[in-house]
C-alpha cells in the first residue's frame, strides 16, 4: 500500500491524516527482546501495537491502525503574500487572541518552511524547525506557562531559505496553534497579520554558491520596526496573511529535543584600523557610473579592487577615461592595486562593472572628496576581503564586564575574536551607532597565514561567503542571525561616521542537548587529550542531525556512522541516530540509497547505504527498539535486493563498474583502488551488511529471509578469501577490476580485519601488513582520517592495541602539533580552504580508546562487557554511558605481576569482565574471594577462554585483583 492511498488530497483530507498510516512489518509478540520491545506505550500515546493477521505461511504481517486525528494538519498554512517567492525572504507574523478563561497548561505547536523564531507575549520561546524532508514535517511543541484570561500575542519571524543540504523546502509557509486538551485557543489563518519584510536583502549573497546552506543575512535595521514582536506594537497597518498551498508531507511531533544554546568563551585576539588612509566603497552594477575627486596638489592616486569573482572586473575602472595598470597586492589575497601620478585639479573615476557590482578603495592623501558613504550592497564579504587590517591596540576599546564589550572609537575598524575551537552557533549583542553605520560580522575556521580570518576567502574558496551585515538606525538594537554560523574566529568590522558600540556580545553554540557521561584517562596525557578533542569535535557536529557545522551541514551517512560511535562512547544518546535512520530510509528509492538525507538527490554511495543497514542493526541492539527497524524494513529489503543485483555472476562478489565516486562508493579519500570492481573493502562491508540485515529480518519475524542473508554472508566470506586473499603473502589485494587484480593497500587489510573476514590463523600476519603499509608520515597519508576508523577497528579486533595506540599518537598528535582543537576533514585540511577543520568523522580515537583500551562496551540496553587492553599503558580509567547512568571502570598495574580492575555498573544491569590472563600462575580475587587459581575456576560464572578469564558480574561495585606472571615490558608507560 502506498501512503497516498490513505491520504487523498485536499485540506479536509489533511485534517484526517493519521499519525500512523504505514504497513509495519514487526515480529510476533513472543517472549524475548524482540517482542518485549514493542509493548503498548500507554493509553494516551498516539502509537501502539499494530494489528496482526496471520498469513498462510505462518508469518506475521501488520496492518495500519487508525489511532487518532493529527490536529496539526487542520491548521491553515499561511504566508505574507500569494505571489511566487523570492530566492529567500523573511516574513513577520503577529496574531492577537483573547482568552475568556485562563489556561493552566497550554502548548504551542508550530512548523515553518524553512526556519523560524517565535515569541509569546513578547518573550522569546525558541527557534526551529528541525531539518525536514518532503515526506515528513516534524512540528515543534512548546509547553507554555499558564495563560491568564485576556489578550495575548504570538509573534513569529519566518525565513524562507531553500537549500540543498539541510531541509527539503517546498513553499514558504507557517502553521501553528495553541491548545489545551480539546480547546484550541489560537490557530494560523487569515486572521493573522503578516508583513513581507524589506529589512533583509532578498538578493543577499549565499553562504555557499551552490546554496548548500542559505543566504547571508544583510539586515537594514532602519526598515525593521522596533518592538514589532511585542504586545504594545501597533500593527493596524499590516496586511492580513494569505493561505499558502498545503503540502503532502506527513505532520508529526518533533522526535528529538530542542537544540541547546550553550555560552562559549570568546577572547579578543586583535583590534585595529581597516585600510587607514583609504576610503572603501561599493558601486552597484546599474550601468556606467563615475565619481569626481580633486587633487589638492600633484600626488599619486592609488586604487584597489578585487580580482574575484572575475579579474576582468578591474578593467572596468578607468581614471580620466584611461585604463589603469594593475598588480597583485603584497600580502593580501585577491587584492589588485593600481597607482598613477595625477596633477592638481579635478579628476574622474568611472565604473562599468559586472552585475554583482564593484568593491574598491582609493587613497585619501592629497585628495579632496569624493564623499563615499559605505553601502551595504549584496555581499558584505567583498569589502571585508578588500580591506587591509592594520593592528592598532587603541582603535577598539575592549571590556569583559558582561560578555565582550567593544567600542570602535573611529571607523572603519575591526576586532578579531577567538572562540578556542570551531563553534556552530550565533553571536548576539546590543549595538549602537550613527544611522547608516554598517557592522559586518564574518566567521572562519582558520587564520590566513596565521594573521587574519577570511570569512569570504575569494579565489581560495570562490563559492564561500560567511559574512553577515547590519545597517544601524541610530538607536540601540539587539542583533543576531536567524541561521547559525560556524567557525573558530570572528571578524567584526564597523564602517561609518562615528563611534560604534557592541555591548554584551556573546557567542552561543547551538547543539544537540547532551551532557558527557563518558570519560577516559590514562598514564599517557597525549591519549587523554586526543580522546577529549574527539568529544569537542562532536559538539558542533551534533545538531538536528550528525552533520559537519561548516561547509555543508548535510547528513552524510558515512559521517553519521562514525559520529554515532563516538556519541555512544561520550554521550550515550540514541534518539539522534533514530531520527537520522528514518530520514535516510526516505532517501531509498528503487533500492538506491542516497548518501545523505534530506536532499540526497542523485548522490548514491553504496558503502554509505550499507553503513545505514549496519547502523540500523546497531540501534536495535543498543536500544531494544524493534519498532523502528520494522517501520523501515520495506526500504531495507529493496536496498538489499539492489545490492544483490550488483553481484558478479561468477564470484558472487559485489562488482562495481568504474564511475564517479559520488555514484559508486567513497570508502576513504585515498581508497581509489577500493571503490570499483570486486573490492575487498566493499565486499567486507557487504558481508557485515548481510549479517546486520539478517539480524533485522529476525527481529521483524522474516526468519526465512534472515536465514538466506546469513547463508549469503557465509558464502561471500569464503569468496573473499578464495579470490582476493594472497595466503603466501598474508595480505589482500584491493580489488579485481575488469579481470585484473589491483595491488594490496592498507584499506584492503583494514576492512578485512574490521569485519572478521581474515582467517583466524592469518590475522596477525594481515595486521603486520596493515601496520607496515601505513605511511610513517602523517602529512603524506595513504589512509585518511575517515578511513582511520576502520584501521583502528581492524587492529582492535586483531588485539593489536599497542600498535593502534602508537598510530593514534603519530597521526593525531601531529594534528595537535599543527594547532588542531577539533579534528579535521582530512589529515591535511589545513593546507586548503576547501576542507573543514571540524569533522567528527575523524574522532575515531575517542571511540577506540573507550571501546578497546578501556574495553567498555554496551551489548544491549541492560548488558555490558569490560575487556581492558591497555596496550602498554600502566593505567587506564573511564566511563561508558549505559542507560541513565554509566559503567565506570579502571585498570591499573599496581606492581610487576599485579593488576587491579575496579568497576561500578548501574543497578539492574549485568555484564562480564574479561581479564587478559589465564595461565596456571594467575590468581583472581573478586571482592575479596578467590575465584581462579591453578588454571581453574573456583566460583560460578567464571570461565577460562582464549586470551583470559571471563567473569560474570551483576551491577554494582566490584574489585577484581589479578596476580600473574610478571612481564616488565607490559608495565612500561607509553609516553610521547
Amino acid at each position: 500500500m502506498k501512503l497516498s492511498a490513505c491520504r487523498p488530497p485536499g485540506r479536509q483530507a489533511r485534517a484526517a491524516r493519521l499519525l500512523l498510516i504505514a504497513l509495519l512489518f514487526v515480529p510476533a509478540l513472543t517472549a524475548g527482546r524482540g517482542g518485549a520491545a514493542i509493548g503498548r506505550q500507554g493509553r494516551g500515546d498516539p502509537v501502539g501495537e499494530p494489528s496482526r493477521a496471520q498469513t498462510s505461511a505462518g508469518g506475521t504481517i501488520y496492518l495500519p491502525l487508525i489511532l487518532g486525528i493529527d490536529r496539526f494538519a487542520i491548521d491553515t498554512p499561511i504566508w505574507s503574500h500569494a505571489g511566487p517567492p523570492a530566492a529567500s525572504e523573511v516574513a513577520l507574523f503577529r496574531h492577537s487572541f483573547s482568552l475568556a478563561a485562563p489556561l493552566s497548561a497550554p502548548t504551542l505547536a508550530l512548523f515553518a518552511d524553512t526556519r523560524y523564531e517565535v515569541w509569546l507575549d513578547g518573550a522569546w520561546l525558541g527557534r526551529g524547525p528541525a531539518r525536514f524532508s518532503r515526506q515528513t514535517h516534524e512540528y515543534d511543541v512548546y509547553p507554555l506557562q499558564p495563560l491568564g484570561a485576556g489578550q495575548h500575542l504570538i509573534a513569529v519571524l519566518v525565513q524562507w531559505a531553500p537549500n540543498v543540504r539541510r531541509s527539503e523546502s517546498t513553499a514558504p509557509s507557517l502553521q501553528a496553534h495553541i491548545q489545551q486538551g480539546d480547546l484550541v485557543a489560537a490557530r494560523s489563518g487569515a486572521g493573522w497579520k503578516a508583513l513581507r519584510s524589506a529589512a533583509w536583502r532578498e538578493d543577499a549573497a549565499p553562504v555557499h554558491a551552490w546554496r548548500l546552506i542559505g543566504p547571508t543575512e544583510l539586515l537594514d535595521l532602519r526598515q525593521l520596526p522596533q518592538r514589532w514582536n511585542q504586545p504594545d506594537f501597533a500593527d493596524a497597518g499590516w496586511p492580513s496573511a494569505v493561505a499558502a498551498a498545503a503540502t503532502q508531507a506527513i505532520d508529526q511531533p518533533r522526535s528529538i529535543a530542542q537544540l541547546a544554546n550553550i555560552p562559549m568563551p570568546a577572547v579578543v585576539r586583535e583590534v585595529g584600523a581597516l585600510s587607514p588612509g583609504r576610503a572603501i566603497a561599493d558601486i552597484a552594477a546599474a550601468g556606467a557610473q563615475s565619481i569626481s575627486l580633486t587633487a589638492l596638489a600633484d600626488t599619486t592616486l592609488t586604487v584597489e579592487t578585487l580580482a574575484v569573482p572575475d579579474a576582468a572586473t578591474a578593467q572596468t575602472i578607468r581614471l580620466d577615461g584611461g585604463a589603469l595598470g594593475w598588480r597583485s597586492s603584497d600580502g593580501r589575497p585577491d587584492v589588485l592595486v593600481a597607482s598613477r601620478p595625477i596633477a592638481a585639479g579635478a579628476h574622474a573615476l568611472s565604473f562599468s562593472g559586472p552585475p554583482q557590482g564593484i568593491t574598491f578603495s582609493i587613497s585619501r592623501s592629497g585628495i579632496a572628496g569624493p564623499n563615499l558613504p559605505i553601502q551595504q550592497g549584496s555581499s558584505a564579504g567583498r569589502r571585508v576581503l578588500l580591506a587591509e587590517p592594520v593592528a592598532q591596540p587603541g582603535a577598539v576599546a575592549v571590556s569583559y564586564a558582561s560578555g565582550v564589550d567593544l567600542t570602535f572609537k573611529s571607523t572603519p575598524a575591526y576586532a578579531v575574536l577567538d572562540l578556542g575551537r570551531v563553534v556552530h552557533g550565533r553571536v548576539s549583542a546590543s549595538v549602537s551607532g550613527p544611522a547608516g553605520t554598517l557592522v559586518d560580522m564574518g566567521w572562519d575556521e582558520r587564520l590566513w597565514r596565521g594573521t587574519r580570518p577570511l570569512p569570504y576567502p575569494g579565489s581560495l574558496h570562490t563559492e564561500w561567503n560567511q559574512t553577515d551585515s547590519w545597517a544601524l538606525d541610530g538607536s540601540t538594537r539587539a542583533i543576531t542571525t536567524i541561521d547559525a554560523r560556524a567557525g573558530r574566529y570572528l571578524l567584526i568590522a564597523a564602517w561609518g561616521p562615528g563611534t560604534v558600540r557592541l555591548s554584551n556580545l556573546q557567542v552561543s553554540e547551538e547543539r544537540y542537548p547532551v551532557e558527557p557521561r563518558g570519560r577516559f584517562s590514562s598514564s599517557d596525557p597525549l591519549l587523554d587529550r586526543i580522546w577529549q578533542v574527539g568529544v569537542n569535535t562532536l559538539y558542533p557536529n551534533m545538531t538536528d542531525a550528525y552533520a559537519d557545522p561548516w561547509r555543508e551541514r548535510g547528513q552524510w551517512w558515512g559521517d553519521a556512522y562514525v559520529d554515532d560511535h563516538v556519541n555512544e562512547a561520550a554521550f550515550g544518546d540514541s534518539q539522534l541516530l533514530a531520527r537520522g535512520l528514518r530520514l535516510m530510509s526516505e532517501g531509498i528509492v528503487d533500492g538506491q540509497a542516497a548518501a545523505l538525507a534530506p536532499n540526497g538527490s542523485d548522490t548514491h554511495l553504496i558503502d554509505y547505504g550499507m553503513l545505514w543497514v549496519q547502523s540500523l542493526s546497531d540501534y536495535e541492539r543498543r536500544t531494544g527498539d524493534a519498532l523502528l527497524p520494522a517501520r523501515v524494513y520495506p526500504p531495507l529489503r529493496s536496498l538489499m535486493q539492489s545490492l544483490e543485483q550488483r553481484e558478479n555472476a561468477t564470484s558472487g562478489l559485489l562488482d562495481l563498474p568504474y564511475d564517479e565516486w559520488w555514484r559508486t562508493a567513497l570508502v576513504d579519500w585515498p581508497a581509489f583502488y577500493s571503490r570499483y570492481g570486486q573490492s575487498t573493502a566493499l565486499n567486507a562491508l557487504y558481508y557485515e551488511t548481510l549479517r546486520s540485515a539478517a539480524r533485522i529480518a529476525d527481529s521483524v519475524g522474516d526468519l526465512a529471509r534472515g536465514a538466506a542473508w546469513r547463508q549469503k554472508a557465509d558464502a561471500l566470506k569464503r569468496a573473499i578469501n578464495s579470490r582476493l586473499y594472497l595466503p603466501a603473502e598474508g595480505r589482500y589485494i584491493s580489488s579485481i577490476l575488469d579481470g585484473k587484480p589491483l595491488p594490496p593497500t592498507p584499506h584492503a587489510q583494514a576492512w578485512a580485519l574490521a569485519f572478521d573476514i581474515a582467517p583466524e590463523q592469518d590475522r596477525q600476519r594481515i595486521a603486520d601488513e596493515l601496520v607496515a603499509s601505513l605511511s610513517a608520515d602523517p602529512t603524506t597519508p595513504n589512509v585518511d582520517i575517515y578511513g582511520m576508523f576502520w584501521v583502528l577497528e581492524g587492529l582492535g579486533r586483531a588485539g593489536r592495541i599497542a600498535d593502534a595506540n602508537e598510530i593514534i599518537r603519530r597521526y593525531y598528535g601531529s594534528l595537535l602539533d599543527r594547532g588542531a582543537t577539533t579534528w579535521w576533514e582530512r589529515f591535511n585540511s589545513d593546507k586548503t580552504y576547501q576542507e573543514s577543520l571540524s569533522h567528527a568523522w575523524g574522532a575515531a580515537p575517542t571511540w577506540f580508546l573507550t571501546t578497546y583500551v578501556l574495553g567498555a562496551r554496551r551489548i544491549d540496553p541492560q548488558t555490558w562487557a569490560l575487556h581492558p587492553q591497555p596496550g602498554g599503558l600502566a593505567r587506564v580509567a573511564g566511563a561508558l554511558p549505559l542507560g541513565a547512568g554509566a559503567l565506570q571502570a579502571s585498570w591499573e598495574a599496581i606492581q610487576c605481576g599485579a593488576n587491579l580492575l575496579t568497576l561500578d555498573a548501574p543497578g539492574g544491569t549485568q555484564g562480564e569482565a574479561l581479564v587478559p590472563y589465564n595461565d596456571d600462575a594467575t590468581v583472581l580475587t573478586l571482592d575479596g574471594v578467590v575465584i581462579w587459581r591453578d588454571g581453574a575456576p573456583l566460583a560460578p560464572g567464571v570461565v577460562g577462554v582464549p586470551g583470559g578469564v571471563r567473569v560474570a558480574l551483576a551491577g554494582g561495585q566490584h574489585r577484581l585483583q589479578v596476580q600473574h606472571q610478571c612481564f616488565t615490558t607490559y608495565l612500561t608507560p607509553a609516553g610521547r
